[in-house]
């Protein structure tokens, strides 16, 4: 990992998919812990309607929505206007096997973390992303 101790993360905003309430509300939590504001959104339309208005710092989406999939959200969200289409995005979800990995750095994830999920694997993530600006796949 690129941190052994954390830079603040304060007056970061995060974008979080998924549909199910008490993850959102978990991941809300957790970042609140680090001064962390987050927006919540419940599938990939509601997702894009948010990105019409904001530019997140990050976007952290489950694999496995309703309708259409967090692989369908990142090809959307690539096909976003300039600036947008660049947010750094985790894919944070029970779709744990290889080939779903390969598949969401495929079509665009920075980083592909498995639920149930390390906490302070998740937030030294962010701040790899954010910080170092290491948009390309940070190792597992």
């Amino acid at each position: 990992m690129c941190y052994q101790s954390l830079p603040p993360l304060d007056g970061l905003q995060v974008l979080v998919v998924d549909n199910d309430p008490d993850s959102r509300y978990l991941l809300t939590l957790v970042f609140e812990e680090y001064g962390v504001k987050t927006i919540g959104a419940t599938s990939v339309g509601e997702a894009i309607e948010i990105l019409k208005h904001i530019t997140p710092d990050l976007l952290i989406s489950e694999l496995g929505l309703p309708k259409e999939d967090g692989y369908s959200l990142m090809r959307r969200v690539k096909a976003l206007e300039s600036g947008r289409s660049e947010i750094p995005a985790i894919a944070l979800t029970a779709y744990a096997m290889e080939s779903d990995r390969s598949q969401a750095l495929s079509v665009g994830f920075y980083k592909h973390l498995s639920k149930p999920f390390d906490i302070d694997e998740l937030i030294k993530t962010v701040a790899c992303l954010i910080f170092n600006k290491q948009f390309q796949t940070v190792p597992t």
